[in-house]
């Protein structure tokens, strides 16, 4: 099943409509926040320019920086992480691009691993899930083929979703089987593509997923980047109803956008429900921009209202 849908080097302009409290990524001189989940109170964060994960409070003061011996030893790029609150299972994963076929096999990681604790990764749960074999029989996974910038895990635990910023001409996101990705045969299946717009003729791509239950579907965020300049020129956010409460599958007119370029400035990179609460992280190429990663909090059942005005806001909330 596919669902179609048609539809700054300056400082930030944080939307006025769009509701929460923005707070800055702090204790860390640099840093690039590329995916977030949310477990046990704290939020999970990812680095697309390292292998650690790092812990902050839904504040975005900094808690724990977790590493293990077998997390990979070249950079992965990560710009994802999904977590399974019943099994305890976090997913991170790899930007699956590269310019030449030794940086695509560097970035091509999917983990799966679970915390021993609070504070330390169980080293005999780290797993490598070769995600890339999927990809690879769709005639995707080449150098300058594709990029991967989002990452959800159903709420059964059952499925991954791979959201896609590249190619760049529709947003695209894929589902798979988590036990077949386990037994070292992926089959992926498109299940949404649309046209996500443009903002002053810059693309709109895919630059984040989560699971949201209680309407059983995708929080999407879609960001822009003018490549030359580094200029964000705003985000949008997307729900997409992956079944319906009919039983019936989601159908493109189901699609619903619920905010409008906001934020203009940042880059909208990580999504995470918890707590009654939308996490958003934003990587905003401090190098190039000299603006911090930042976090925004948003009350979830805002979120909710603009999906459906008569959701009961706390129905399935984790």
């Amino acid at each position: 099943m596919v669902l179609v849908l048609s539809c700054l080097l300056s400082a930030p302009v944080l939307a006025d409509d769009f509701p929460g409290e923005v707070y800055e990524l702090g204790a860390f001189e640099r840093f690039e926040a590329s995916g977030v989940s949310y477990f046990a109170g704290r939020l999970a964060v990812v680095d697309d320019t390292l292998n650690s994960l790092f812990l902050f409070d839904a504040r975005g003061r900094s808690l724990e920086t977790l590493d293990a011996e077998h997390l990979p030893s070249q950079r992965a790029k990560f710009e994802d992480v999904a977590f399974h609150l019943e099994s305890k299972t976090f997913f991170a994963v790899g930007s699956h691009e590269g310019w030449t076929e030794e940086a695509l096999r560097q970035l091509s990681v999917l983990l799966e691993f679970r915390l021993a604790d609070i504070s330390a990764i169980d080293e005999d749960s780290v797993r490598r899930l070769p995600l890339w074999e999927g990809f690879d029989k769709l005639g995707l996974w080449k150098p300058k083929g594709m990029k991967v910038e989002g990452l959800a895990v159903d709420a059964s635990g059952e499925t991954l979703y791979v959201g896609l910023r590249e190619p760049a001409d529709r947003a695209r996101v894929y589902s798979v089987s988590l036990a077949s990705l386990r037994r070292g045969e992926p089959e992926l299946s498109l299940v949404l593509e649309f046209d996500a717009g443009s903002a002053d003729e810059t693309a709109y791509c895919i630059s984040a997923l989560t699971w949201e239950p209680t309407h059983e579907g995708l929080l999407i965020a879609t960001s822009t980047e003018e490549e030359a300049s580094h200029r964000f020129l705003g985000n949008r956010l997307w729900f997409a109803p992956l079944s319906s409460p009919d039983g019936r599958e989601g159908s493109d007119a189901d699609v619903v956008l619920l905010w409008d370029r906001f934020d203009v400035g940042m880059k909208a990179e990580g999504l995470a429900l918890g707590a009654g609460k939308l996490f958003i992280v934003y990587d905003n190429d401090q190098d190039d921009t000299g603006i911090p990663s930042r976090l925004r909090v948003v009350p979830l059942d805002a979120i909710l209202r603009k999906i459906d005005p008569s959701s009961p806001f706390a129905t399935n909330v984790p």
